[in-house]
């Protein structure tokens, strides 16, 4: 099959952008994220996964980005929070703004890959989940306000052919003398793929231990768009040293995951961590199919539940993470859960 080169001109858009990112402003947090259900030991379903991120520094976002935020329900971002003054405190009457709003803005770069159970079959079995790629770009928008973080996603890309999920997978598999995957050609068409999320996540103090900290979230999360619409509520427990750092480690959506952004308070910290996430998906394209054509495509399941354990270990500006994953059955006839590994690398640079 012709190699398509209208992924790889993204691919190499997007990393020109990258290189460039960090040169814009001082106090960034970089990040890349790997996930692959090597770390499972299987190779289907939700196969592997790729984040590259990019945040700037705080306070430091585009007008336009807090302009679209306003009209989101619940969100934080685009504004401060306001109050009035009371007697006594200043002049009365006075509008008084939060002062520790912290507002990010990020770039990000991602690549999804998905396939049957049985990847040597040149023709895939009908009932199973269809190969499919998506290779994509992002623009997020964070707001942290004390334990509160609310986050703005949105994602542009490709998916079929031009998003290069078989040229990934063929080479990996060379890479690691494994399975031949020969059922490309039976994957989704090409579409350009639109979602917007919207994250709303509150952290809770724990009981301490000494110098050992304990904290547990609670967070919301809707997604639109064609590749996917759902609407998700979790939560996750942690135990370590300088927990305000972070919300918990950055994963590649959709996932139990903070924004990507953290913020050392010590040269060293980390935690252990576990946590749930349910979703109702309305629309997921990598089950049902492209959106304007036929396509290969299964019957979904309506709820779909996460849960996750791992560690983060913070050490001068620089986060390290491993999340184990394991994922409900999505799709009628799937023959088990998903299991998978997450591994994070993230640098901060002082402001």
């Amino acid at each position: 099959m012709e190699q398509p080169k209208s992924g790889l001109i993204f691919i190499a858009a997007s990393l020109a952008v990258w290189s460039c990112l960090p040169a814009l402003a001082e106090g960034p947090v970089s990040t890349v994220v790997v996930e692959n259900d090597l770390f499972g030991g299987t190779d289907q379903n939700y196969t592997n996964g790729l984040r590259l991120s990019w945040f700037g520094p705080a306070n430091e976002v585009h007008p336009w980005l807090k302009a679209a935020a306003r009209v989101l329900p619940w969100s934080n971002i685009g504004y401060e929070k306001c109050g009035v003054v009371a007697s006594g405190e200043g002049d009365p009457g006075q509008s008084a703004c939060a002062a520790d709003t912290r507002l990010r803005q990020g770039f990000e770069v991602g690549h999804a890959i998905f396939t049957p159970e049985d990847i040597s079959a040149v023709e895939p079995n009908p009932n199973d989940r269809p190969y499919a790629g998506w290779l994509f770009g992002s623009g997020t928008a964070v707001a942290t306000t004390g334990d509160v973080q609310d986050t703005v996603q949105l994602n542009i890309g490709l998916i079929g052919p031009s998003a290069l999920g078989e040229q990934a997978q063929v080479n990996w598999h060379k890479l690691i003398d494994g399975r031949e995957p020969r059922g490309w050609d039976a994957q989704l068409h090409d579409e350009l793929g639109v979602e917007l999320l919207v994250q709303h996540q509150r952290r809770f103090d724990g009981p301490k231990f000494g110098d050992l900290q304990t904290d547990w979230a609670l967070h919301g999360v809707t997604a639109f768009g064609n590749v996917r619409t759902y609407a998700g509520a979790g939560a996750m427990v942690r135990v370590g040293f300088d927990l305000d750092a972070d919300f918990g480690p950055p994963r590649v959506r959709p996932a139990l995951t903070s924004a990507g952004v953290f913020r050392p308070n010590k040269p060293l910290g980390g935690y252990l961590f576990a946590g749930i996430e349910g979703r109702a998906v309305a629309r997921d394209i990598f089950l049902d199919g492209n959106t304007f054509r036929d396509s290969p495509s299964v019957s979904k399941y309506p709820l779909v539940g996460d849960a996750q354990a791992g560690v983060a270990i913070n050490i001068l500006g620089l986060q390290l993470s491993f999340t184990y994953v394991y994922r409900t059955k999505s799709f009628e006839g799937q023959d088990g859960p998903d299991r998978f590994g997450a591994v994070s690398i993230s640098f901060a640079q002082g402001g």
